[in-house]
């Protein structure tokens, strides 16, 4: 029953459970008492059998649709929201990945955090845009984004447990990516968020400060707060991996693919475009992975129609900076051993470009142009990827005519 009600049926629900009526706060505490006791019990014996995954998976159901994100207990109340639940293990783990603890209480705080993680997963989507419980997930983000820095370093005996942490981080941010533009998609003019410190925030802010924080790690290679830890290349990539699989899953009939578009890839292109590669901020595999991200959303939109539109940029000038960057990709010779990723993704989206414009001497110098037609050229000769020349061959014939032209 709890799996087909509606959303909107839960958005009434916290408005009543928040308007104060004692009933009604006293079947939540005892709701939220019986789920954190649960979430501890489960934690605790870790069974891995069908029958308790199933039982784990709706208990975080039940916690993610029926209890409210955040919510000021009354006095002498317990509390009753979802981030009371996630605050002590997302706490204990961070604290016990810093001090290297390998306790089998950090093993516990582990499997209490992935639960508590996919409630908050399972409560983004119904949320209600006004609700004011933007700063308490903008506090799940940052534990997001403090265990993805902190298990860089972390390769022992647990690894297992935390790569499954890992990847519901990563699906957290799947989930804040798909639920932030569809909301953007279903308002006219979009809201301008100015977040002040210790200020309270809707729960629509919190979803944009997320995604702020995430970006700003794919490019800047660091998290807020914490400037003197680099994010490594792997999980950068895996974060960019993260935004394709969520582009992949976007239908061309609605306009969150186009909103996320208009979000990503003007600070993309200028990203890869205003400095070297290197084996750094723009390492070559965090360039594949852009690249590839780019090619995923020009492939699924099939036009360049939303440039002007969402982002009051020149379409030439947005396809002119596309080929430059693909190109300038291509003829890296960074990172020898791992630079066939690089060369793929630059080739995937030349081609792109080339089937939604035919006439690429609109967008590029003569001089360009002969100089795309080198690197193409060498590319299909002698680039030590199968997959690199096939596409190198279809592209070539498009540049050599734009030359004969």
């Amino acid at each position: 029953i709890l799996r087909r009600l509606p959303k909107e049926y839960y958005q009434i629900l916290h408005k009543h459970i928040m308007s104060n009526k004692e009933s009604s706060r006293t079947v939540l505490c005892e709701l939220a008492t019986v789920l954190s006791n649960g979430f501890r019990a489960y934690a605790l014996k870790n069974d891995e059998g069908n029958l308790a995954r199933e039982e784990k998976l709706l208990m975080a159901q039940v916690a993610g649709h029926c209890l409210p994100f955040s919510a000021t207990p009354n006095v002498n109340e317990s509390p009753i929201s979802l981030f009371d639940l996630c605050k002590k293990p997302f706490s204990a783990t961070i604290d016990n990945m810093r001090t290297k603890s390998k306790t089998s209480l950090v093993l516990q705080n582990m499997h209490e955090s992935k639960l508590a993680l996919f409630a908050v997963c399972q409560h983004i989507p119904g949320a209600n845009d006004e609700d004011i419980s933007g700063n308490a997930l903008i506090n799940v983000g940052s534990f997001v984004m403090e265990f993805l820095l902190e298990s860089q370093t972390m390769c022992d005996d647990i690894e297992h447990e935390l790569a499954k942490l890992h990847t519901g981080c990563l699906h957290f941010l799947g989930v804040v990516f798909d639920s932030l533009f569809a909301r953007k998609a279903d308002i006219s003019a979009e809201p301008q968020i100015e977040l002040e410190a210790n200020s309270r925030h809707t729960f629509l802010d919190g979803l944009m400060k997320t995604f702020d924080m995430t970006t700003s790690i794919v490019f800047n290679g660091a998290i807020e707060g914490h400037s003197e830890q680099r994010v490594s290349a792997s999980l950068r990539t895996s974060i960019f991996n993260t935004m394709v699989i969520y582009s992949q899953s976007c239908t061309t009939e609605d306009r969150r693919l186009a909103l996320f578009a208009s979000e990503l890839l003007p600070a993309l292109l200028k990203w890869v475009n205003e400095g070297s590669i290197d084996d750094d901020i723009r390492h070559p595999l965090c360039v594949a992975a852009a690249l590839q991200v780019f090619y995923t959303i020009l492939a699924k939109l099939a036009s360049f129609d939303w440039v002007s539109t969402l982002c009051n940029e020149s379409e030439l000038n947005f396809v002119r900076l596309t080929i430059r960057c693909a190109l300038k990709s291509l003829c890296s010779e960074e990172g020898a051993g791992i630079i066939s990723p690089l060369r793929l993704a630059a080739m995937k989206v030349l081609l792109t470009v080339i089937a939604n414009k035919q006439n690429l001497g609109e967008y590029l110098q003569p001089d360009e142009i002969r100089h795309a037609v080198v690197a193409v050229r060498g590319a299909s000769n002698r680039d030590e990827s199968q997959e690199v020349r096939t596409l190198a061959f279809e592209v070539l014939p498009y540049l050599e005519h734009v030359i004969d032209s």
